[in-house]
């Protein structure tokens, strides 16, 4: 199984459908997700794999937080989400 950490995800089923989210950590068939607003990185939504979209985008810049230090704040989580929806979305 491919790893999916860092990685900008939308909710395609729940109360959250159709959210933007980042991947902060995985189990077996669950990611926990942060948006850094509704969801804190201190408290992640666990959903389902089969409950999101993947859109193939991954951050460097949290990915080397993750790895390195293991620490992210909810600020970078959200410039990150940001730069994602600007340069993606129209």
């Amino acid at each position: 199984m491919e790893s999916h950490i860092a990685e900008v995800v939308y909710a395609i089923a729940g109360r959250d459908k159709g959210d933007c989210f980042i991947v902060t950590a995985e189990e077996e068939n669950f990611l926990y997700l942060s948006d850094g607003k509704s969801r804190k990185v201190s408290n992640p939504k666990k959903k389902k794999i089969k409950h999101v979209s993947f859109t193939g985008v991954r951050d460097d810049f949290i990915l080397g937080r993750i790895t390195t230090t293991g620490r992210l704040t909810n600020k970078e989580v959200r410039y990150a989400l940001s730069n994602f929806l600007s340069k993606y979305e129209k």
